[in-house]
């Protein structure tokens, strides 16, 4: 087994991890475990191996220690991607990016500890998930992409695709939008404002536009950003089958994004029917965190400069120069 295939393993292995550790924060915030551990940090309750947890205790020191674990892969993963892939634009970029915001994520969980308890911490946290959500992204697309040099390696030279210009704009908007959608979520959770309109649904009672500053307001404000979501999922699907059917990463892309935003919307109606159950949030979680990270992918297929293909771009100047494993 050569290196390099090594190296796919473990950034599959770091990207798994990634996704634990949202799903840790996660069930840190439905049972209420934020303040397990107390107001010290990075150990709990000042010691290493503290003498007696709670359940609270527990989840949260889980998540710290899972924090740490996914830091050091996400760190191996990319040194050992960096001196691998030397000349790849791309994996040098999502290594970076990986392992800054797991660093800037990990140091607003320390933050978190200090305004425990306050009302801040629900803008906080929500920025915390907004940072983890990047993080996870950025592992998934070098992840992605070291697949991608592989197939190539084995090809023998790099794959060209159809251009697709028309692409750049609404791929990018869709996907900071869908960011700003994310943080409404995370503010309707860490607010408890998930049975700000009880259980009604699609509406919240008689109230078309209740005030922003309420619970009731800030589950209406998540549900019509939502929605506009969902729309523009769709009008990207449909343009991508218009105008460009012969490239098949878009078109498998944008099928799965709006299965996934489509099955989205279900589990937040299902997490409002549940008053925000575990299970419920933590299935909500998931799939957004994975549509978020095949918005991402279709970015970086379509690309950011008109000057290189969508497959060159990020490659070398020169894609037969690319060295099979040793």
């Amino acid at each position: 087994m050569s290196a390099r295939h090594l190296l796919r393993i473990f950034a599959i292995i770091t990207a798994i991890g990634a996704y634990l550790m949202i799903l840790l924060g996660v069930l840190v915030t439905t049972t209420g475990s934020g303040h397990g551990c107390g107001n010290t940090w990075p150990f709990c309750h000042g010691e290493i191996i503290p003498g007696t947890l709670t359940i609270q205790g527990v989840i949260e020191y889980g998540h710290r220690i899972m924090a740490s674990v996914d830091g050091f892969l996400v760190l191996i993963l990319t040194v050992w991607a960096w001196l691998t892939y030397r000349k790849d634009f791309r994996v040098r970029l999502f290594a970076a990016l990986s392992l800054l915001f797991v660093i800037l994520q990990g140091a607003l969980g320390a933050v978190t500890v200090v305004y425990e308890g306050t009302w801040a911490l629900n803008w906080i946290l929500s920025i915390h998930f907004g940072l983890s959500l990047i993080a996870f992204a950025s592992v998934v697309l070098l992840t992605v992409r070291l697949f991608q040099l592989g197939r190539e390696e084995q090809a023998g030279a790099a794959q060209s695709d159809t251009a697709a210009p028309g692409l750049r704009f609404p791929l990018w908007g869709l996907a900071i939008y869908t960011y700003i959608v994310v943080y409404t979520g995370a503010l309707v959770e860490h607010t408890g404002a998930v049975v700000g309109c009880g259980y009604q649904l699609p509406t919240c009672g008689p109230t078309f536009l209740p005030s922003f500053t309420t619970l009731a307001g800030i589950q209406v404000l998540h549900r019509y950003l939502a929605g506009l979501l969902w729309f523009g999922v769709l009008f990207l699907l449909v343009t991508v089958l218009r105008r460009y059917r012969e490239r098949g990463d878009l078109v498998r892309g944008t099928w799965y994004a709006l299965i996934l935003i489509t099955l989205q919307a279900a589990s937040g109606a299902l997490n409002v029917l549940t008053a925000g159950q575990m299970l419920a949030a933590l299935v909500h979680t998931t799939l957004i965190a994975v549509f978020f990270s095949v918005l991402c992918y279709l970015c970086f297929q379509v690309g950011w400069s008109r000057r290189r293909s969508p497959a060159a771009q990020g490659v070398t100047s020169e894609p037969a120069r690319v060295t099979t494993a040793p």
